[in-house]
């Protein structure tokens, strides 16, 4: 069993619970981690006997281009489209951080954390 993981995925969407927020946007990182196994990949060197980080890539691009209220909601989104689209992984773990959040004072990030 391995740990796979891409950190710091980052993008520019238009999430938020306010009107403002989904109007003006603003800056996200996002993380996704996963357990697989990777003996039959490793041994024989196949990209198709593990995860492709590009399709993860993409559907977080893809999740974090449709605005919703909740980064909660995004989190839920990537994780299930992952196992979706990967049923062999497990322990998926996608964290959101929504960097500088507007909350009345400095703030480095919000950040949710959701475990499938």
């Amino acid at each position: 069993m391995a740990e796979i993981k891409l950190e710091g995925m980052s993008f520019f969407a238009h999430h938020g619970y306010y009107a403002h927020e989904q109007i003006r946007g603003g800056n996200y990182l996002v993380d996704v981690s996963m357990e697989a196994d990777i003996d039959d990949a490793a041994m024989g060197d196949d990209l198709h006997q593990t995860v492709n980080y590009e399709i993860v890539y993409q559907i977080c691009a893809d999740i974090m281009d449709l605005p919703v209220r909740l980064i909660e909601t995004v989190a839920f989104r990537i994780a299930h489209e992952v196992r979706k689209q990967f049923p062999n992984v497990h322990n998926i773990k996608v964290v959101v951080h929504k960097i500088t959040p507007e909350l009345g004072g400095p703030v480095h990030s919000a950040q949710v954390t959701y475990i499938l």
